[in-house]
């Protein structure tokens, strides 16, 4: 997993131009779309899905803001997985990434900049994320 975050930022970031930011996010959604069905095989999915989004957001190559953008949108049907409370987990195991990366006044500042709501990212139902729960707290 960390490899492959590794391979998607300098295939973003190469000279040559292999893969354009947005090919990145095109791919992001389709992965999405599919996420629920992906859980049933990995259950871990959304937390490995997070930890790539980190990392891109940690090497600056999609904004938070853009992540944010797609996990609200995500899922077969749009915003379906955050309803579905995966989003959350998309979400929380993503600030998980940045803080381990690069430290809670960096995660703090990111997240100040993207203007996201964390309450945006919880379901409607009580069954919450326990991975996007841990940063209300912050």
């Amino acid at each position: 997993r960390d490899l492959l975050a590794k391979l998607l930022v300098n295939l973003t970031r190469s000279h040559d131009g292999v893969l354009s930011q947005a090919e990145l996010v095109k791919g992001f959604e389709s992965v999405l779309s599919t996420l629920e069905d992906a859980v049933n095989d990995a259950p871990k999915a959304p937390e490995f899905l997070g930890r790539i989004f980190g990392k891109m957001v940690v090497e600056d190559v999609i904004s938070m803001k853009e992540i944010g953008r797609l996990i609200l949108e995500g899922g077969e049907e749009a915003g379906q997985i955050v309803e579905i409370g995966l989003g959350g987990d998309v979400m929380g195991s993503t600030l998980g990434m940045i803080k381990t990366e690069k430290g809670e006044s960096v995660l703090n500042e990111i997240r100040g900049s993207s203007c996201l709501r964390l309450e945006d990212f919880r379901p409607s139902h009580p069954n919450r994320s326990r991975i996007l729960e841990t940063f209300f707290l912050i």
